[in-house]
């Protein structure tokens, strides 16, 4: 009887342990599908996103397997008011109106509640998953120079890095507007959580937005 025990939790360890390793990657998956599907669903904040959505950064939590299985459930409720693309690091993702957490498992939030492309300093958050791609993962390789590519499907608005720092959660003064500057500020969490990465851009031209478009290729 005491083997049975022993067999049969030695059994279940292994099964934890193995959910445990395959967790992560897991969740770098799922979160890359619906990054993908919701990209395609473009629209405006409904009303009653508009109410609903929350912009208090301070509320965010680190993304779990459960919050990416609950965010499935509610795909259908999140869409793309907009892209983003950083050509050389490969990122590419939707973005999404206000920083929920439910937001926030599938693409880069908005910041503040009116801002808008192309125009003051437009800020958008992002996990960091610490895989290199999945999310604003792949901003830890961001450099000076590349250039970042926002659309709202009607126009796309090139920025270009200028420069990276690492700042505390609390200074949330980086999103503010600066005088006239038109800039974007890309924000998530260094790899233990404890700071914040900022990576600032300026703002460089706007031109049409096609469909299909060498930008933005999932579009």
């Amino acid at each position: 009887m005491t083997r049975k025990i022993l067999l049969v939790a030695g059994t279940l360890l292994l099964l934890v342990g193995l959910t445990l390793s395959f967790q992560k990657p897991i969740m770098s998956f799922l979160v890359g599908q619906m990054s993908k599907e919701t990209i395609q669903k473009a629209s405006k904040p409904t009303e009653k996103e508009d109410r609903h959505s929350s912009f208090d950064f301070a509320q965010v939590k680190n993304v779990t397997l459960r919050d990416v299985l609950d965010a499935r459930t509610k795909k259908k409720n999140i869409h793309a008011i907009g892209a983003i693309h950083i050509p050389k690091v490969k990122l590419q993702l939707p973005i999404v109106y206000g920083i929920s957490n439910a937001n926030l498992t599938v693409g880069a939030g908005t910041m503040k509640k009116e801002q808008e492309m192309g125009e003051g300093n437009y800020a958008l958050a992002a996990h960091n998953m610490n895989d290199g791609k999945t999310l604003f993962s792949p901003l830890t390789k961001a450099k000076k120079g590349m250039k970042v590519y926002l659309t709202d499907f009607q126009a796309i608005y090139e920025y270009r890095i200028k420069d990276m720092s690492y700042v505390q959660p609390t200074q949330v003064d980086v999103i503010q507007d600066i005088g006239q500057k038109r800039l974007i500020t890309l924000v998530t969490c260094n790899a233990d959580g404890t700071q914040r990465l900022i990576v600032r851009g300026e703002y460089v031209r706007q031109f049409p937005y096609k469909a299909n478009n060498s930008y933005f290729l999932n579009t």
